[in-house]
């Protein structure tokens, strides 16, 4: 028989251990909330996008335009700190031509997560497009810092960084090679990522004749690279045997030349041989 004592303390552990799995389990019970409407949001999402689709039909009246547009503004409407919404309305909008509206939108992701990679890249392209450089490439970088394996933001970031390095020098006090070799690293980071993808691969090699005292045999690397995974395999010839000329390579500078079959490549590819068969003969020939 349980004394009045007794059945007071077992009263008391009941009590304590229920409390005690409330307090465990509350967190679960939050964390399984979050991910349910994490999901939730995502599904909604993808019926936006699919939704948006549709609009690439030449025959989409505005007033379709506009139902889809409210598809993406209820989803904001009703995951005001959804990210991922956020990113998608402000998509949605710059495709469509209000850029403004989209700035605004990516402006509140940076508030709901200041490091978000996405919102950073977009603000880049569209702060470079009505020419403010500097706050351009300051998203761009921001952007490969918070998503370092992501070859489209090293593209980007490589591309304002060479291009536009007349603005950058100045506003970043840093001497142009320094910025080249910037825009270098990047580009080579673009196509490290993205292996097989011509447009980077190209875009890395090329950048070589624009940096001061450039690495000719990593050069002709690139550019070897840019044969395996291009079409255009008698572009990447002439450019084989530039490089190769670089290093006073004769032979193998010829060996490329006589790969290129393409006519419209016969003037240069004919000059090209020259300076080739010019290396031994006399030092005034320039590659």
């Amino acid at each position: 028989m349980i004394s009045n004592r007794r059945r007071s303390d077992w009263s008391d552990c009941k009590g304590a251990a229920a409390t005690l799995f409330i307090l465990l389990f509350t967190p679960v019970l939050a964390r399984a909330e979050s991910v349910g409407a994490w999901a939730k949001t995502r599904i909604e999402i993808k019926a936006a996008h699919k939704a948006a689709k549709a609009l690439v039909s030449p025959n989409v009246t505005p007033k379709e335009r506009l139902r889809v547009e409210q598809i993406y503004y209820q989803l904001v409407r009703d995951n005001p700190q959804s990210v991922p919404a956020q990113n998608a309305l402000a998509a949605f909008l710059w495709k469509n031509g209000k850029a403004e509206a989209a700035v605004l939108h990516w402006l509140t992701v940076q508030r709901l997560e200041p490091k978000n990679a996405e919102a950073a890249n977009s603000l880049g392209g569209a702060y470079l497009r009505i020419g403010r450089v500097r706050e351009a490439a300051e998203q761009f970088l921001l952007a490969v810092r918070s998503e370092s394996d992501n070859p489209d933001y090293h593209f980007d970031l490589a591309n304002v960084e060479f291009l536009f390095r007349s603005d950058l020098t100045a506003a970043w006090k840093i001497n142009s090679a320094e910025l080249l070799q910037r825009a270098l690293f990047q580009f080579r980071e673009a196509s490290r990522l993205a292996p097989t993808d011509p447009e980077y691969a190209r875009a890395y090699a090329e950048t070589f004749y624009g940096v001061p005292n450039p690495d000719w045999n990593e050069a002709q690397v690139a550019w070897q690279h840019y044969l395996e995974v291009s079409r255009n395999r008698n572009f990447a010839y002439l450019q084989l045997a530039r490089v190769t000329l670089k290093q006073y390579k004769k032979a193998e500078a010829l060996s490329f030349l006589d790969k290129i079959s393409d006519s419209s490549f016969s003037g240069v590819k004919e000059k090209l041989r020259k300076q080739a068969e010019a290396i031994g003969v006399s030092t005034g020939a320039t590659p």
